[in-house]
């Protein structure tokens, strides 16, 4: 019998011989390639194939339009795209316009293998004629499994849009189980964190928390395996938390090759078995997941170290002028309270937190005969120290995620009025978090002591804080700083 050919579409040539290799030593295909669209349909041209492997960015030709055009042409030969993670929505319009399948790079060999033989299989069995009603069978058994893969690739589009938005991984770890459940449709999932020779289970739709010894369980060889394994709980094993006869399917969670989670699947609404593209879908989600913890932990290191950078600068500064010695801290401890006062969401909390404590950085680029000068300013060295909004926000700008601290660092002198500075802002065009730190600033800027004037009294400031009620100052924020415990004149500095 004369050997499946397939034909192979990929710019890159360590792809089109990865590719080539798997198909033909381990399917038997032959294989011919290209390495664009348009040379691809050349050779459908002049040759015959059973199946096409395609890239989607390729140069002269792509591959979302070579796929209209070999519809078009031969529509008969199924067409796997072969895509990255990152384009998950392009896979998914690609089997809109008519690929039977898609392939994630990196390969995985038993996925490729899979799909080959999977979509092999089935054209095989379309050009078999013996029975209109086998072949109509054929076609709606098909027809059904090419819905429910479009539905899943759908959910995983989703649920890996959803996991970008996640900051936190206690809330990934919260969030895992049910975003399973919803991709396999399964009735039940768990999801547990390795810690000291112990899974604790994080989150789990049926039983409750708790921590399970992995010596001696089901769970060591997942381990072992770092792979998928299905495994059919009959009981002679501890497994802590289930009934007999269950189908479990379990998947390893890996960070740089080493196990760090599991999640286990189990319940399925038609009690069938999990089959490979199940498999091969939940994988890819982990995958998405891991990497989306990774990326959370990286980002929490780099973030911490960032902030105690800026924070030695502003040390620094404090450094340079006892009389703001804590100056900036106590800002944003008083902001803190008037955004909990105005019921401030928590993104705009965090940005307090962090810019309130970093609004004066700019003042770094101030000399210091201007910063500490006992009298008052002269025009000149009032312009200059006017600058430091701008110099602050300088300094940040290149951090492209602080776009909220940035506003406080640069808006935290503009008015209500809009006679402020660098850039005239007024009312609602200056950020709501900025009013409130622009009345929490003034009012230690006027109880602290200054080389030119002693610190005013707290009845003093709050009347001065009054007087400028929408003119200086927002009236909302101001009002909310008087039902504050700073406000009240409650001090609590320890």
């Amino acid at each position: 019998m004369e050997k499946e050919k397939a034909l192979i579409v990929d710019d890159d040539p360590i792809v089109r011989d990865i590719l080539a290799d798997i198909l033909s030593s381990i399917c038997g295909f032959r294989i011919d390639t290209a390495t664009n669209g348009l040379e691809a349909l050349e050779n459908l041209r002049n040759k015959k194939y059973d199946i096409i492997f395609t890239d989607l960015n390729m140069p002269k030709l792509g591959g979302m339009d070579f796929l209209k055009e070999s519809i078009k042409s031969h529509p008969s030969i199924p067409v796997v795209m072969i895509t990255g993670i990152s384009t998950v929505d392009t896979a998914v319009a690609a089997m809109k316009e008519g690929a039977s399948d898609f392939i994630i790079k990196p390969f995985q060999i038993d996925k490729v293998v899979t799909i080959a033989e999977r979509i092999i299989g089935e054209r095989k069995l379309l050009s078999k004629r013996n029975a209109d009603t086998d072949q109509e069978a054929s076609i709606k058994r098909i027809n059904a499994e090419l819905f429910k893969k479009l539905q899943e690739i759908n959910i995983l589009q989703s649920l890996s849009l959803e996991l970008d938005g996640i900051y936190n991984n206690k809330d990934i770890y919260e969030k895992i189980s049910d975003m399973a459940t919803r991709l396999l449709s399964v009735k039940h999932a768990f999801f547990g964190i390795l810690d000291g020779g112990c899974l604790n289970i994080v989150q789990s739709t049926e039983f409750q928390k708790k921590e399970i010894k992995i010596n001696g369980s089901l769970y060591e060889n997942v381990i072992k395996r770092k792979s998928c394994s299905i495994i059919l709980y009959d009981g002679s094993e501890p497994y802590n938390g289930f009934c007999s006869n269950k189908e479990i399917l379990f998947i390893p969670f890996t960070l740089k090759d080493e196990v760090f989670a599991i999640l286990g699947l189990y319940d399925k609404p038609d009690q069938t078995a999990f089959t490979d593209d199940e498999i091969a879908i939940i994988q890819t989600f982990a995958k998405k997941a891991s990497l989306r913890i990774e990326n959370n932990a990286l980002y929490e290191v780099f973030y911490n170290n960032l902030i105690n950078t800026l924070k030695s600068l502003v040390i620094s500064i404090e450094a340079r002028d006892s009389y703001t010695k804590q100056h900036s801290e106590r800002v944003a401890i008083y902001s803190l309270q008037i955004a909990e006062v105005m019921g401030l969401p928590d993104e705009d909390r965090d940005a307090i937190r962090f810019g309130g404590y970093l609004h004066d950085i700019g003042k770094i680029g101030v000399r210091d005969i201007v910063l500490l000068k006992p009298d008052r300013l002269s025009q000149e060295e009032e312009a200059e120290i006017r600058l430091h909004p701008v110099k602050g926000d300088e300094i940040v700008k290149p951090i492209r995620f602080f776009p909220k601290e940035r506003d406080l660092i640069r808006y935290h002198h503009e008015r209500f009025d809009g006679s402020g500075y660098p850039d005239g802002l007024a009312g609602d065009s200056i950020p709501l978090y900025v009013r409130i730190l622009s009345v929490a600033d003034a009012y230690d800027a006027m109880t602290s002591s200054r080389p030119y004037r002693p610190a005013k009294e707290h009845e003093v400031a709050i009347q001065e804080l009054i007087k400028n009620s929408g003119i200086q100052f927002d009236p909302e924020a101001v009002n909310a700083f008087l039902q504050t415990p700073i406000g009240k004149g409650i001090r609590n500095e320890d």
